[in-house]
C-alpha cells in the first residue's frame, strides 16, 4: 500500500494531503446508464402512448407527403419523442442526440429504446412539415386530456391561455425564416400559447426576428387551435396577452369565439388622456405588490362594437434616484407620462408614478379593477415557461439552417417541456415549488428536474425476470425518484 494509502476496517482511505494518486479512467461498464432517470419520463409516455398517438395523428395527414414512406426503422413519432427525450438530459443541437444515443444500457428505460443519430434526426426533421407539426401538437394535447381523466381532473374547470414571444438569437450564416431585430441581429420569435393551470405549451409559431409582433387574425388563430385541442366540455376560457398583442381586431374575433380577455394597452396620447379622467381617490392599494395602486376608468376603443369594456391602470411609485441612476432607454421611463419624466428629470419632482394599463371585458360584478390587475399580472407565468424552455430545454437558440427543422425543434421543445409538466403532475413532491400562488401550477424547472431525475446515474442489474436499477449511494433524492417513478407505472393503461 502506498504512504498516500492505508486501509481502516476494510475501507482505503486516501490521505487528503497526498490525494488519490494517478487514477486510471476505463469506459468497459456496459451496464452502466448515464441517463437511468429517463426511466421515469419512458414509463410515463408508454403509460399515455405517446409515440403511437404522434404517428397515428401523422399518419392521418393527407394531401401532404408522409415523413417517411418505408415502414422500417423509426416511426416518425418515435423520432420526434426521442429529440425530445434528449432535450430532457440537456441537448442543444442535434449532435448532442449522439450522447443520449450513446447510453446503450438504459436504452430499454426510455420511451424511444432506438434513438437515431444526429445525420438521421436532422435529415428527418427536414421533412416535417407545418401540417406535421400540427399534428403531433394534436397527439401531445390528448396525451395531456388523457392524463387530467387519470387524474380525476374536472374538465369544466375555466381555462387561461396566456399568448406571448420570446426571441432566438441565431449566428453564424443566416438561417432561412429568420430576421434581423430591432437591435440588428439575427434572430427568430417564437410565438406560444400556453394553458397556465395547467403549465403546458398547447400550439406554437415560428416567425423571424423582424417580426416583433404579429397580426390579429393570426394571433387568433393560435388560440383557436389551443381551444381546439383542450378536452370537450372544458369551462370557460379567458386570453391573456401583453401590449404586443393589444388589437380590437383580436379582442373582436375573441367575442366571436365566446372568450374573454385582458390585454396590456399600448401607453399612447389616448391612454394618458383617459388617466386624467381618473380621480385621485379611486386609487386602491393592489394585490401582493408593494406600493402599488389600481384604479379603473370605462373605455370604448375605436372600432369595438360591444359593451364598454374596463380600463385598468396600475400605478407604481418611483423615485428621481432610481430614474436617474439606470440607463436612459430603460423601459421603466416609457411607463412614466411623459410632462411627469420631464419634471422628475429637471429636478422638479423628487418622485413620480410608473403606469401600466389593461383593457378586459370581464364584468366588475365577477372580479373587482384589483382582482382583475392581479390575475393579469399572473400571465407571468409564460416568462417561466419560456426559461424552463430556454435554459432547461433547448430553445436557447434554433440550431439548423432549414426552417423545417427548426419547427420540429420547437416543437419537440415544448413537448420536452410538457413532459416536464406531466412528471410534477403525477408526483406533487417533484413539483414543489415553495409559496406559490393558488392558481399556480405547482413545479421546478426543468434543470432541477434534470438533475434529481432525468440525469441521474445507475447501474442496470437483471436477475430473476427482473431489472434492478442501482442509483448511487448516499443520492439524496432517492425517495422523490422512486415514488414519481412509481406514480408513472400506476397511470399505465390497460
Amino acid at each position: 500500500m502506498t504512504a498516500s494509502r492505508r486501509l481502516t476496517q476494510g475501507v482505503i482511505v486516501v490521505n487528503p494531503a497526498r490525494g488519490p494518486g494517478r487514477i486510471e479512467f476505463r469506459a468497459d461498464d456496459p451496464s452502466l446508464a448515464p441517463y437511468a432517470g429517463l426511466a421515469v419520463s419512458g414509463e410515463l409516455c408508454r403509460g399515455l402512448r405517446l409515440v403511437e398517438l404522434i404517428d397515428a395523428e401523422l399518419a392521418a395527414v393527407d394531401r401532404v407527403a408522409a415523413v417517411k414512406q418505408r415502414r422500417r426503422g423509426l416511426s416518425p413519432g418515435g423520432v420526434t419523442v426521442a429529440i425530445a427525450e434528449a432535450q430532457l438530459t440537456g441537448a442543444e443541437c442535434f449532435d448532442d442526440i449522439e450522447d443520449l444515443r450513446a447510453d446503450r444500457a438504459g436504452a430499454e428505460l426510455r420511451a424511444v429504446s432506438a434513438t437515431p443519430s444526429a445525420s438521421t434526426a436532422r435529415q428527418l426533421a427536414y421533412r416535417f412539415k407545418l401540417t406535421h407539426i400540427r399534428a403531433i401538437e394534436r397527439a401531445v394535447a390528448r396525451c395531456g386530456n388523457e392524463l387530467d381523466v387519470r387524474l380525476g381532473r374536472d374538465a369544466g374547470l375555466d381555462v387561461t391561455f396566456d399568448l406571448d414571444a420570446t426571441e432566438s438569437k441565431v449566428y453564424g450564416r443566416k438561417k432561412r425564416g429568420t430576421g434581423r431585430t430591432r437591435q440588428g441581429h439575427l434572430a427568430y420569435n417564437s410565438y406560444v400559447v400556453t394553458w397556465a393551470q395547467r403549465g403546458r405549451g398547447l400550439t406554437s409559431e415560428l416567425k423571424g426576428g423582424n417580426q416583433a409582433r404579429i397580426k390579429a387574425a393570426e394571433s387568433d388563430r393560435m388560440i383557436g387551435r389551443a381551444e381546439r385541442l383542450l378536452a370537450a366540455g372544458h369551462g370557460r376560457v379567458t386570453v391573456r396577452g401583453d401590449s404586443g398583442f393589444y388589437a380590437v381586431e383580436l379582442m373582436m374575433s375573441l367575442r366571436k369565439r365566446g372568450m374573454r380577455f385582458t390585454f396590456s394597452a399600448t401607453r399612447t396620447s389616448l391612454m394618458w388622456s383617459k388617466l386624467a379622467e381618473i380621480p385621485e381617490n379611486a386609487f386602491k392599494d393592489a394585490i401582493d405588490m408593494r406600493g402599488a395602486q389600481v384604479a379603473e376608468i370605462p373605455f370604448t376603443p375605436e372600432g369595438w362594437k360591444h359593451e364598454r369594456l374596463r380600463l385598468i391602470v396600475r400605478r407604481v411609485p418611483v423615485t428621481a434616484a432610481e430614474l436617474l441612476a439606470g440607463s436612459p432607454k430603460a423601459r421603466r421611463r416609457k411607463t412614466i407620462a411623459p410632462e411627469q419624466l420631464q419634471m422628475v428629470l429637471d429636478g422638479q419632482l423628487d418622485s413620480t408614478y410608473a403606469y401600466s394599463f389593461i383593457v378586459t371585458d370581464i364584468p366588475a360584478e365577477e372580479l373587482s379593477a384589483v382582482e382583475v390587475e392581479h390575475f393579469h399580472r399572473q400571465r407571468a407565468q409564460i416568462e417561466e415557461r419560456f426559461k424552463d424552455l430556454k435554459l432547461g430545454q433547448a430553445l436557447r437558440h434554433l440550431p439548423s439552417g432549414k426552417l423545417a427543422a427548426n419547427r420540429l425543434w420547437l416543437c419537440c421543445a415544448l413537448l420536452a417541456l410538457n413532459i416536464t409538466a406531466w412528471v410534477c403532475d403525477i408526483s406533487p413532491a417533484a413539483g414543489a415549488s415553495g409559496n406559490a400562488p393558488e392558481d399556480t401550477p405547482l413545479r421546478r424547472h426543468a434543470k432541477t428536474l434534470r438533475r434529481i431525475l432525468f440525469c441521474v446515474p445507475g447501474r442496470i442489474v437483471r436477475t430473476a425476470r427482473r431489472i434492478i436499477v442501482r442509483l448511487p449511494e448516499g443520492f439524496p433524492h432517492y425517495e422523490l425518484f422512486n415514488a414519481t417513478y412509481h406514480a408513472a407505472l400506476t397511470l399505465r393503461g390497460p
